[in-house]
């Protein structure tokens, strides 16, 4: 398919979310997304290298020693925080996943809404779950496991980025998001939520890059 690049909408991302902020990516590798009704660049995105992925990974393993300490309490007004963030993007989310999929608005927002939701899900069930049960002697305690690695996929990208991403802070565990590099203006703007939501430096980060395999869109 022919693409054509139109200048007046095309959004460039330079950028990786590592350690609490926005840092220029090491890596140089460019891509283009393509709005699919029209065939037009609608962004040019700076794919992550190998030091990008080691900065993620070294900032959320550095982040997780405080964060997995964290109490329920602090956990679910994270996760406020970050419902209110994303909630005021609800519009932006919508029309970046209409752009990105040549999706409509009546199919997109069901979606980015049940996304929001996800956040206000995690705190109720973590409010719900017991820390700790004993059984006669015996005595289980539920801990955070460590980072975790959030890879979604290219369709409903930002849904699954909130699905994943609650899950995880709900745990008490930090996280490196490998969102798919298709919907790059999606990720964009969750990250800009992440960050408006003002959540412990470390606890999430943001480096796009293909899974390749033998051939694009499959490699790590």
């Amino acid at each position: 398919m022919t693409t054509l690049a139109d200048t007046r909408a095309i959004t460039t991302i330079t950028t990786h979310y590592i350690d609490g902020a926005f840092v220029e990516s090491h890596g140089r590798e460019i891509m283009d997304i393509i709005r699919p009704t029209d065939g037009k660049v609608i962004a040019r995105v700076t794919l992550a290298d190998e030091e990008d992925t080691r900065r993620a990974i070294g900032a959320a393993r550095r982040a997780f020693a405080p964060f997995g300490r964290t109490t329920k309490e602090e956990r679910a007004s994270t996760l406020r925080r970050l419902h209110q963030a994303v909630t005021s993007r609800i519009d932006d989310l919508t029309a970046a996943m209409v752009e990105e999929y040549g999706g409509v608005v009546q199919f997109a927002r069901p979606i980015v809404e049940t996304g929001v939701n996800a956040f206000l899900a995690a705190e109720k069930g973590l409010q719900e779950l017991p820390m700790t049960e004993s059984w006669g002697k015996t005595t289980v305690t539920l801990e955070p496991v460590g980072v975790a690695g959030l890879i979604t996929a290219w369709n409903t990208n930002a849904l699954f980025i909130c699905l994943k991403l609650a899950s995880a802070v709900a745990t008490g565990c930090t996280v490196v998001l490998k969102p798919s590099e298709l919907s790059s203006r999606q990720t964009q703007v969750m990250i800009e939520c992440v960050n408006a939501a003002k959540l412990p430096k470390g606890v999430v980060q943001r480096r796009d890059r293909p899974w390749r395999r033998g051939g694009r869109g499959t490699r790590a």
